[in-house]
């Protein structure tokens, strides 16, 4: 009767152990899918554009958020990791996660499970290209900028040649 108790007590510990032991290496699988990263010092700043409502607004990139009209909130509290197909298909919190990849002069950003944008800054850092969807907005670095052009920058919205520009990756 002794053995079979304490049989049956060394049974249930072994259980509670790798119960223990899945629960946490579970959690380790999922964290490593993210890898925190840095936005790259050429699309940091204030950008100032044109949101939906027709207003003049000064957007911010900072080194660990994203802030663009049609892509992402100032009140919502998000990291950027770096873009991956596992972290992109991920089933993690949508708002908390943006994800980017960058060559060069362009950048893709995402959130998991979500569209793509594609960001393009020139090569003087005074125009930042954001194609998200089939439009591509223009943000610039001054604001008397951004007023000059917007009407041009309207017409050009929809243009398929900028379009595809901005999409070469």
């Amino acid at each position: 009767m002794k053995i079979r108790k304490s049989l049956v007590l060394v049974v249930g510990m072994l259980f509670t152990i790798l119960g223990v032991v899945t629960i946490t290496h579970s959690t380790q699988v999922k964290a490593s899918v993210f890898q925190k990263i840095n936005v790259p010092k050429r699309f940091r700043g204030t950008w100032y554009g044109y949101d939906y409502t027709n207003k003049l607004k000064a957007f911010k990139i900072s080194r660990s958020k994203i802030v663009l009209a049609g892509y992402s909130d100032a009140g919502t509290k998000a990291r950027t990791y770096k873009y991956t197909d596992r972290a992109h298909n991920s089933n993690a919190d949508y708002s908390s996660h943006q994800l980017i990849k960058s060559k060069g002069n362009r950048m893709r950003m995402s959130y998991p499970m979500g569209e793509t944008a594609v960001v393009y800054v020139t090569n003087n850092r005074k125009k930042l290209y954001v194609g998200i969807n089939t439009a591509v907005d223009t943000y610039y670095k001054s604001k008397a900028a951004a007023k000059k052009n917007h009407r041009v920058d309207n017409k050009k919205r929809r243009s398929p040649k900028l379009f595809r520009f901005i999409w070469q990756l």
